[in-house]
């Protein structure tokens, strides 16, 4: 098989796990440790994608200050036992391992903060999987995925043409654009094709299959 990328760069939740018990937990967690009424399920699923101090604050109607206190009491209870309560999707192991198999590199570009991500590739043993993390290293960083991406392109050393994002959110396909790499929007994780399709992806895909199918000819 062929490709015409050098580099693919992955979200991490709602791409290459379904993370969202451990987040919900963390996050129910958290409002009910600041004093605050249960929020809807609606509603929780927003925390997947962007920094969670800016969904605290957007969710709650709250302060920077107030954010920062729940942010505190999430990561607590995420660092204590939310943070291994996901699943892998079907095939995402498998297709690491393909990328590797072709001398493909491969980076996580995640809103998660930086240690996270470092203690799952750990416990996932998938050290030899992801050649680069580039996630803020505090969720007080406020770094956008424009800028998480872009420090992949930077890191690799590539054309910007030779790289594509992987991501199952608007802030994904944004962050693509925004850093001059195509797209490919997964509608398995927390964002639906038309999420994705507004948002501008270069390519949709429904399933790990799919993602193969595009990187790959």
């Amino acid at each position: 098989m062929n490709s015409k990328y050098k580099a693919v760069f992955f979200d991490f939740d709602g791409t290459i796990a379904d993370t969202g018990d451990g987040i919900f937990h963390s996050v129910k967690y958290a409002i009910k440790e600041s004093g605050y009424p249960p929020i809807s399920d609606e509603s929780l699923r927003t925390f997947i994608g962007p920094p969670v101090f800016d969904s605290f604050k957007r969710e709650l109607g709250i302060d920077e200050e107030q954010s920062a206190f729940a942010v505190m009491k999430y990561r607590e209870e995420y660092s204590r036992e939310g943070i291994f309560r996901f699943t892998l999707y079907d095939g995402i192991q498998s297709l690491l391992k393909e990328l590797k198999k072709h001398e493909i590199q491969t980076a996580i570009a995640s809103s998660k903060p930086y240690n996270f991500i470092l203690r799952i590739i750990d416990y996932l043993n998938f050290g030899d999987l992801i050649d680069f993390i580039s996630c803020p290293l505090s969720d007080k960083a406020h770094e956008s995925k424009v800028i998480l991406v872009s420090r992949c392109v930077e890191h690799f050393e590539i054309k910007k043409n030779e790289a594509i994002m992987v991501g199952d959110r608007h802030f994904d396909i944004n962050g693509a654009k925004g850093a001059g790499v195509e797209s490919i929007g997964v509608t398995f994780g927390y964002g639906d094709e038309k999420e994705l399709s507004n948002a501008g992806a270069t390519h949709i895909a429904h399933n790990v299959d799919e993602i193969r199918n595009i990187i790959f000819f």
